[in-house]
């Protein structure tokens, strides 16, 4: 079983790398199932819209690690869980870690870090990620890449919260044993071909 996750900061690259990285894995053979959160299921879908919408205006941090969390559930047990039962590799687009950053580190005031985390295990019951990969960019930079678009309700926020956004995503990586920061700063090809190396020695 290999569920292997590219998280970090709006703007890091995880959409791309995580479509680069599914197509390698698929041309190596491998069954894959690429998902991201919120979404890939209906009521995940529906929530993302939810969230992410400007529409939507201020929610308290609470109702966003809930409604992240909900998603979550659904996606674990409905789609990743089966997927593994299956042999098949999963690469996700976001995990818990976006929760415990996003609603706990860079709030303020934040979620208590122990309450979160205690969610997390509740909603994902036994299945967790093999590997989580923190895609590193310093802030302008990542502002840059999201040029292109229009922002969503978190991507909006100052300059400020994404600088707590990025400093969280570098604490957790101190603090679990699944995660592990890559310099995302670097070309497209460079990424991605160090993200399929660290998936490689996982599969082999």
């Amino acid at each position: 079983m290999t569920w292997v996750v590219l998280d970090g900061p709006d703007g890091c690259g995880k959409s791309s790398q995580a479509i680069g990285l599914t197509a390698w894995l698929r041309e190596q053979g491998r069954s894959v199932v690429h998902v991201r959160e919120p979404g890939s299921t209906p009521v995940g879908e529906a929530l993302r819209q939810l969230l992410l919408a400007n529409t939507t205006g201020e929610l308290q941090p609470v109702t966003e690690a809930l409604l992240f969390s909900a998603a979550r559930g659904e996606l674990v047990a409905n789609v990743v869980a089966p997927a593994l039962q299956r042999g098949d590799v999963v690469v996700a687009e976001r995990c818990y870690l976006s929760t415990v950053v996003y609603q706990a580190l860079a709030a303020m005031p934040g979620l208590d870090l122990d309450w979160v985390l205690d969610l997390t295990r509740r909603v994902h019951g036994a299945h967790l990620p093999d590997a989580i990969f923190v895609l590193d960019v310093p802030v302008a930079t990542a502002a840059a890449r999201r040029r292109a678009r229009t922002d969503d309700r978190f991507e909006a926020r100052g300059e400020a919260y994404h600088e707590r956004v990025r400093a969280g995503f570098r604490r957790v990586c101190e603090l679990e044993v699944r995660a592990q920061l890559v310099d995302a700063a670097r070309p497209f090809d460079d990424v991605q071909a160090d993200l399929r190396r660290r998936v490689r020695s996982r599969l082999t």
